[in-house]
């Protein structure tokens, strides 16, 4: 056997975790065995042989499939990781997924916006035009267009990357989600 049938069979065995060791070395042991019968037996090269047995990830996933249903055994411990799983995922999926998801998008919105608003109002300034309804205003204060312009960049530019931040955070949630479940099945 060469490097990339060690690799792929190692591939194979990582995705492959969540069964029991022995159960994990049989599936390894039956893989490799058919990787050395097509090689000396029909002759195929490596990336031939890989070629035909597919994605590692999806051949794992076969066997993992396969295991599952064979697998009918109740224990509290699944049980539990199970409910648990499902219950902060629902929990999550209702209420934090939306809302920072929904938050990003709004926030580089106005992140783009606002800087542009802040250019017209100057740009009207500078021609002689009174835009009242683009402006600054906080409170009873009511910024004058240069002051307008800079103060529309700066919290444009905080809104813009709050924006971005809320993304990564929504990205890395899924992330936590899917690698959750992964040991869990």
């Amino acid at each position: 056997m060469d490097k990339v049938m060690n690799h792929y069979l190692d591939q194979v065995d990582k995705y492959l975790k969540s069964m029991p060791t022995g159960e994990r070395v049989d599936i390894v042991k039956e893989i490799k065995s058919e990787m050395l019968e097509l090689e000396k037996l029909q002759g195929l090269s490596s990336e031939q042989i890989i070629e035909r047995l597919g994605n590692p990830k999806e051949l794992a996933k076969a066997y993992l499939g396969d295991y599952i249903s064979k697998n009918t055994t109740f224990s509290w411990k699944k049980f539990c990781s199970i409910v648990g799983f499902y219950s902060l995922v629902g929990m999550g999926s209702l209420f934090i997924l939306p809302i920072i998801s929904v938050l990003s998008v709004g926030f580089i919105f106005i992140g783009i916006i606002s800087p542009l608003s802040g250019v017209i109002k100057f740009i009207g300034f500078l021609f002689g035009f009174d835009l009242p309804f683009v402006m600054f205003q906080i409170g009873s204060f009511t910024a004058p267009p240069s002051l307008a312009l800079l103060l529309s960049v700066l919290l444009g530019g905080l809104f813009f990357l709050a924006g971005k931040g809320l993304w990564k955070l929504t990205i890395k949630y899924i992330h936590i989600i899917s690698q959750a479940k992964k040991k869990i099945f």
